[in-house]
């Protein structure tokens, strides 16, 4: 299958630029459905390029993107929509400096990260430990019994391998929305969790951030940072599958984003659970456009 690339935006080569990255969108919100959430984050990845078509700046953010790479064909199979994202995934992980990937449901953040260690791996050429932070008001550790939800990416990614309970952590949860047995899942694994309680204070999740990203950087041969949109508060991210009354703020998103962007280990960027139907005056969308827009221009000026 050939990409969807947008020709208005520059594509150079990714073998010969010394920085490039891709926008991957994946359709697709069938974990969403199977948990009987609000419908619509397929609609998501459009929502989001149609914002970030608009912007520019002075540095050349979207020269160095090689354009919108859409997954495809999406079914209500989500199996076989998890395979096609993973594959794509890795496709471009391996041509790209840095990607962003743009969903659809928070399940597709477990084919996220099978992608990004299946390119690091061709890299390296040898097995890769992959480090993820989850920015999520939930834990997503559901089973996926009796079938894969929006809420089982990383039970899927733990049970799999491609996470280790140390390399992983759970940032800005709340304890309202998970129930007893995610609670006991994580407890049992020994996966790191900041809370949302205690991330309150001005400059508090930037700082905290930062420290849980340098221990990973140090262990790790990569790092995925994975941003479920319902971790905003609803207040600034009204248009979310699952929407929450306290969350972080977009100044808050977009330093993490940037510190993300300025380390070389942080290799990709998934942006999921943005849901237009729901949107306002396209807050989230601005949010999450925004957000993809630092994380690359950051690494662009690192020059990672």
């Amino acid at each position: 299958m050939n990409p969807s690339i947008d020709s208005k935006i520059p594509a150079p080569s990714p073998s010969s630029a010394p920085f490039s990255w891709a926008w991957i969108s994946i359709p697709d919100h069938q974990g969403v459905v199977h948990v009987g959430g609000r419908i619509g984050a397929a609609l998501g990845p459009a929502a989001a390029w149609r914002i970030f078509g608009r912007m520019s700046g002075r540095s050349p953010v979207r020269e160095t993107l090689s354009g919108n790479h859409t997954a495809g064909p999406i079914s209500e199979k989500i199996e076989s929509n998890h395979r096609e994202a993973r594959a794509w995934v890795k496709r471009f992980q391996e041509s790209h400096s840095r990607t962003v990937v743009v969903g659809g449901g928070h399940d597709l953040g477990f084919p996220h990260l099978q992608g990004v260690q299946d390119a690091i791996q061709t890299k390296l050429g040898r097995p890769a430990r992959i480090g993820c932070i989850n920015l999520d008001a939930h834990l997503d550790v559901r089973k996926p019994d009796p079938v894969i939800t929006s809420g089982s990416p990383f039970y899927l990614a733990l049970e799999a391998g491609v996470l280790r309970a140390e390399d992983f952590v759970e940032f800005g949860i709340q304890s309202h929305c998970n129930s007893r047995a995610l609670w006991n899942f994580i407890e049992d694994r020994g996966v790191k969790v900041i809370p949302m309680n205690v991330l309150r204070a001005p400059g508090a999740a930037t700082a905290r951030f930062e420290d849980e990203l340098k221990a990973l950087s140090n262990r790790c041969d990569a790092i995925v940072v994975s941003l479920d949109l319902d971790c905003i508060e609803q207040a600034s991210a009204p248009g979310v599958s699952a929407p929450q009354a306290e969350g972080f703020r977009p100044s808050d998103i977009l330093e993490m984003v940037e510190l993300s962007g300025k380390s070389d280990k942080v290799v990709s960027l998934g942006i999921f659970e943005l849901n237009p139907l729901f949107d306002q005056d396209d807050r989230t969308a601005r949010i999450a456009a925004t957000a993809a827009w630092h994380f690359a221009e950051s690494a662009l000026i690192e020059g990672h």
